[in-house]
């Protein structure tokens, strides 16, 4: 379950195999995003548009225009809890600069392979974040926008699987539920036939024609990355 500033909560479904990581609003949902882990590229498909969008991993070495120091505070186990998987969920604080940007509730040593596919997804999108940070407005780069975005992406998947985070920015995530031997339809990693297809940088370059009633695609929404 998902929440964000002025909007009401709202479930979405991350689906997780060796291959691909899925993200949509569950049973039926037409717009995804899709997470070819073999070949490093997420793809955003918008149903309405008929268009794929693509972000592939980019090498990309820059230094933080602001000094960020990175620290956590480890808030103890939630003894009111109950035990996920044999562990009780424990609560920490992730600070940047002595400023706390995000809270996260995490079991060690939950779903594992889980946790590492999404801190590939992580460090993909941060590449890409990498490659713009010049061209985004000096007011936006906080402190904690940066650690979160673009230099340390996975911070909060550092402490096991994240049943509950909270971020600067008004929005937060829980676990509602999970099912580790879900029966996966291989068709929801296929990409729809006949769909327009471009990549972000194409995009960000004007070279992607629209119709006059279409509106440009979106990059992957910033729900769908964990905070």
């Amino acid at each position: 379950m998902e929440q964000e500033k002025f909007v009401e909560p709202y479930p979405t479904r991350v689906i997780i195999t060796p291959e691909y990581v899925r993200f949509d609003d569950g049973d039926g949902s037409q717009d995804f995003v899709l997470f070819d882990r073999k070949n490093k590229v997420v793809r955003s498909i918008v149903t309405g548009e008929q268009s794929i969008m693509s972000v592939h991993l980019k090498q990309v070495s820059i230094e933080s225009p602001i000094k960020l120091k990175l620290s956590e505070k480890d808030l103890g186990v939630l003894k009111d809890a109950p035990e996920i998987d044999g562990n009780k969920p424990r609560h920490y604080q992730l600070l940047v600069n002595d400023e706390v940007c995000s809270e996260v509730i995490a079991v060690k040593e939950l779903l594992p392979a889980a946790v590492k596919a999404l801190v590939e997804f992580s460090e993909l999108m941060a590449s890409d974040s990498k490659k713009t940070l010049s061209s985004t407005p000096a007011d936006m780069h906080t402190a904690c926008n940066l650690a979160q975005d673009t230099f340390a992406p996975a911070r909060q998947l550092q402490f096991g699987f994240p049943v509950q985070t909270t971020g600067s920015r008004e929005y937060a995530r829980t676990l509602v539920d999970y099912d580790a031997n879900y029966k996966v339809d291989k068709k929801l990693f296929e990409l729809p036939e006949g769909y327009k297809q471009y990549t972000v940088q194409e995009l960000r370059e004007g070279k992607v024609k629209f119709d006059e009633e279409e509106a440009p695609a979106q990059q992957p929404v910033e729900s769908k990355k964990p905070i």
